[in-house]
């Protein structure tokens, strides 16, 4: 701690999408102080000039730097790559770090390369990461100093499987839909993030194979390793708004299962769990805009035993920087909520 009491923390990459909400979340924490940010692109800038959201801040008053020196905990909102040989070496200091890119998200190298098209460059590391989506690995993310922060297109849908894939309550084969805002595209212009080309427009993508099927499907199968492997169809599309992701995932319900049971296994699972709201109504992303909330709903198409799971977040919370927040407060033994006690913004 600093000499205010404080948890001391940096953020590399601090201007992109993800890092600044960190640094939003952070900067009215009650246990975490932002000591160093990191942007190589605005070396020497102070941060509020870089983001202004935060001009009232102490945080905004901070000149962003090359390098975290000192910080106790790192986040790491750099593309994969980077984000390992930063982790090695912050990891080698002895520091906590939560890593928000994909670098840490599988154990097995070989399935890292397969899918990011590149060897793992510290796979020695991957076994000490531990998957971050806190409900349902809460106890391996007290006890490790290396999170790996989930994606945000399986955050969606893992919430909304994982109780029932746990129970064994569908068949293998599961068909998941995505839609999603264009900040999950990061915040480096690109054509396919340029206004013209998105507004009133709406396009599937990565439709014969998507870097987040295999973190969809491999989590799912370490909830539950006892059954045979999950098979799932996954096709993104991009939406012309800023933020959100709407997850719908369709699978068959085994013989013997129903709608009960399944409404049984989603309450079952997260009656105490601050940061997911089970619904009787299909889910907005408007709801969860600005929040750390994960709202899922249930449904059986009439005459048939189609279920239908639908789950909303913010891509840049739940799915970001409001998972990181939540996974330092249970690295450091906080009170899970702490400086994510806000609803989300609306309309």
């Amino acid at each position: 701690m600093n000499s205010s009491g404080k948890i001391s923390a940096a953020i590399v990459g601090v201007t992109g999408y993800e890092g600044a909400g960190v640094a939003r979340i952070l900067a009215h924490h009650p246990n975490f102080q932002i000591t160093e940010v990191v942007s190589r692109s605005l070396l020497g800038t102070r941060l509020s000039s870089a983001l202004p959201s935060l001009a009232s801040t102490d945080a905004g008053k901070l000149m962003i730097r090359e390098d975290a020196q000192d910080a106790e905990i790192v986040f790491l909102a750099v593309p994969h790559g980077p984000a390992a040989e930063l982790a090695s070496r912050y990891r080698a200091q002895g520091r906590s770090v939560i890593d928000i890119s994909a670098d840490f998200r599988f154990r097995n190298p070989q399935e890292y390369e397969r899918w990011y098209g590149r060897p793992h460059p510290f796979p020695e590391l991957l076994p000490q990461a531990v998957y971050g989506l806190p409900e349902w690995f809460r106890q391996e993310i007290r006890e490790t100093k290396l999170t790996a922060n989930p994606g945000c297109f399986p955050t969606g849908a893992i919430l909304a499987l994982a109780p029932i894939w746990q129970k064994q309550l569908v068949e293998n084969d599961i068909i998941v839909s995505s839609l999603t805002g264009v900040s999950g595209a990061g915040r480096s212009p690109t054509m396919r993030a340029h206004f013209v080309e998105d507004a009133e427009s709406v396009t599937a993508y990565a439709v014969t194979g998507h870097r987040h099927l295999p973190e969809m499907e491999g989590t799912l199968q370490k909830i539950a390793p006892e059954y045979s492997a999950p098979k799932i169809t996954f096709v993104p599309h991009l939406v012309p708004m800023n933020r959100g992701i709407l997850t719908t995932c369709y699978a068959t319900l085994q013989s013997s299962a129903t709608l009960i049971d399944v409404k049984n296994a989603l309450q079952q699972a997260y009656a105490t769990e601050p940061f997911v709201v089970l619904t009787d109504a299909p889910p907005e992303t408007s709801w969860a805009r600005g929040s750390n909330m994960c709202f899922i709903y249930c449904a059986v198409q009439p005459g048939s035993r189609r279920l239908i799971l639908i789950s909303a977040i913010d891509n840049l919370m739940k799915g970001g920087a409001g998972q990181a927040a939540q996974n330092a407060n249970i690295m450091y033994q906080l009170p899970e909520t702490a400086g994510l006690e806000f609803a989300g913004v609306w309309p």
